[in-house]
């Protein structure tokens, strides 16, 4: 099954994950409630500020660590919150052109 996590798509802010207002976000905690009922909250918190420094108009080799370091966040918790109740986070980002 997959849960789709939205995000704001502001100019300020275009990855940024809405945790606190999305009910599939709310939902997780009840996979393993003695698990990610403390960290979950943590977890998107500390993803939404790796999110806020990614920009894809940086200097390519900038760019290129900000999203390594989004991506090994994400493993992170893959390993430690995610795989222990069957699930895994999958990062898709879009970028539309106006």
């Amino acid at each position: 099954m997959t849960l789709l996590l939205a995000g704001n798509g502001t100019l300020s802010t275009p990855y940024q994950i809405n945790f606190l207002d999305d009910c599939f976000a709310k939902s997780l905690v009840y996979l393993n409630k003695d698990l990610l009922a403390a960290k979950l909250p943590e977890f998107f918190e500390n993803l939404n500020t790796l999110l806020d420094k990614l920009c894809f108009y940086k200097f390519n080799r900038q760019t290129m660590k900000d999203l390594s370091d989004v991506i090994e966040w994400i493993d992170l918790g893959n390993r430690t919150l995610f795989n222990p109740v069957d699930t895994k986070m999958t990062l898709y980002l879009f970028e539309n052109s106006y």
